[in-house]
């Protein structure tokens, strides 16, 4: 099974070795360049991390286009390692003021995982119509956007498009999350934990994707088995094409 968002960087290392545990893969997004080591740093130690690099679109502002091309370097340097690229992404809900530099960025960002053919992990709140466009326009080979609470409509336009979305915790309390489970094909389908972040009161974990297939399975009106099947298959399908080197 994949946890695919978390910020593993903000655990401790005795956090991590907990986690593992677990017995599941998870896909390590970054903040910006410093933690993007980190997460560098700790895939290193474990093979069930798979790296993700970039600069949340929280982050950025008019001396980001400097990080990008110091990160630029570090995901060439490191092209074996480095196949995802993420959190990046656009936010017009929480962070409207940048958003003009958030777009330029997004876009650079784009053209490098077309260029390495990388799996994009995106952010994309209150701009699910705008990523989705310029993910269209593109070449990216493929793209997971995290914790999807867009408009309906907009499900159907991805399938066959090679872009998962994933859903997260967030899924026991929150009507939209809800609302795009029923909604989305099993075949689009994701889990995450988005940990470590808190929600409303949730402190969200990785241990926490088994509750959300249970949620979806409750939704979808599927068994467990068949949710956990399915998720686990899109996973392995994305894994083929996009993880593996």
């Amino acid at each position: 099974m994949i946890d695919a968002h978390c910020h593993l960087h903000e655990y401790y290392d005795d956090e991590i070795r907990v986690i593992s545990m677990l017995g599941i893969d998870i896909i390590a997004v970054s903040d910006d360049y410093n933690s993007s080591l980190k997460t560098l740093a700790i895939a290193e130690k474990h093979r069930w991390v798979i790296p993700a690099v970039g600069i949340h679109p929280w982050n950025i502002g008019a001396d980001s286009f400097a990080e990008f091309n110091r990160l630029y370097d570090l995901i060439i340097n490191s092209r074996n390692k480095v196949r995802v690229i993420g959190e990046v992404g656009l936010d017009k809900k929480f962070k409207y003021e940048t958003y003009s530099y958030q777009l330029q960025i997004f876009k650079s960002f784009i053209d490098l995982a077309t260029e390495i053919k990388a799996l994009l992990n995106i952010h994309a709140a209150g701009a699910w119509k705008e990523t989705i466009e310029l993910l269209f326009k593109s070449d990216a080979p493929s793209a997971i956007i995290h914790w999807y609470t867009g408009p309906l409509e907009l499900i159907n336009e991805i399938i066959n498009r090679n872009i998962f979305i994933s859903i997260n915790p967030a899924v026991t309390i929150q009507a939209k999350h809800r609302e795009v489970v029923a909604q989305a094909p099993l075949d689009i389908i994701l889990v995450e934990s988005d940990a470590p972040y808190n929600y409303r009161g949730l402190s969200m974990h990785p241990r926490d994707v088994f509750n959300v297939i249970k949620h979806i399975s409750s939704i979808k009106s599927m068994s467990y088995e068949e949710v956990y099947e399915a998720i686990a298959s899109n996973y392995e399908k994305l894994k083929c094409k996009i993880l593996t080197y």
